[in-house]
């Protein structure tokens, strides 16, 4: 008994400690949730937001601290790598994988470019989840302002998936159809007064316009400037993903976007 005791205490602190990384880990992705997005693990589904989850378990200041005792039970593979650097990445990428394919039933979004991403090279997925992350800030800017800015950056760069994504999400947010159709037709006449402003900020900037200084000082006189940050922001980090969906080879389909079933012909370039 003697000899069993220290080992079953050291087993009962290792145990208590993983279940605390755990919880630790899925309470901040629900504190840090901004949408939906079905996780399943070991039969338990959690709602998490992709953006910053994925950043929550890339690394940097949210990285998962490793205790002493995982470290120390962990073998080293090779002299160049840290201990536990690669059950890690396993973990981490198992992660991100089941919450991508989440994701992508959520939203009837093709996530394969970052899937392939994540299998070829964890570090580059890693690094791209701080996109991920800033494409969902919003500080002082209106829903209706920040999604007609991001629409209008996924029409510029795509031809129906990644602006079918960006339509869905905004409804999702709170955006009026009516307002998302709107952006789509390019009919500012129909616009409320934020979604215009976000619009015609967004279309001066994809179109080089001469009067973007005017729009963004617009902007800037509602909102100051972390309204010009988030529009901006929405507006730019927004076209990433379609052009790295296109880089990797991936923009293969074009579709027609609906709203509320309804199919909208989009214009994308004002008249």
């Amino acid at each position: 008994m003697r000899n069993r005791y220290p080992a079953f205490v050291g087993a009962g602190i290792a145990a208590s400690a993983l279940a605390g990384l755990v919880i630790g880990v899925v309470a901040a992705g629900l504190v840090a949730a901004l949408g939906s997005a079905g996780l399943a693990a070991r039969g338990i589904t959690v709602t998490l937001d992709l953006g910053d989850f994925v950043q929550m378990i890339a690394g940097g200041q949210t990285a998962m601290p490793h205790p002493i005792w995982w470290r120390s039970s962990c073998p080293r593979h090779s002299p160049s790598i840290p201990p536990c650097q690669i059950k890690e990445t396993d973990m981490r990428s198992f992660i991100a994988r089941r919450l991508l394919r989440a994701y992508s039933r959520r939203y009837g979004y093709d996530t394969t470019y970052l899937e392939i991403m994540l299998k070829e090279s964890p570090a580059a997925f890693f690094k791209f989840a701080a996109a991920m992350k800033a494409a969902t800030y919003r500080a002082v800017a209106p829903v209706e302002a920040f999604y007609a800015a991001k629409l209008t950056g996924a029409l510029a760069e795509d031809c129906g998936p990644c602006a079918q994504l960006v339509v869905d999400m905004a409804i999702g947010a709170g955006m009026a159809e009516q307002q998302v159709t709107a952006v789509l037709r390019h009919d500012v006449a129909a616009m409320t007064a934020d979604t215009a402003l976000g619009f015609r900020f967004a279309e001066a900037i994809v179109q080089r316009s001469a009067d973007d200084d005017a729009c963004r000082d617009a902007v800037r006189a509602r909102w100051g400037e972390k309204g010009v940050i988030d529009l901006a922001l929405a507006l730019q980090i927004g076209r990433i993903f379609p052009m790295m969906k296109l880089a990797l080879g991936y923009a293969r389909e074009c579709r027609r976007v609906t709203v509320a079933g309804h199919q909208i012909d989009v214009i994308k370039q004002a008249a």
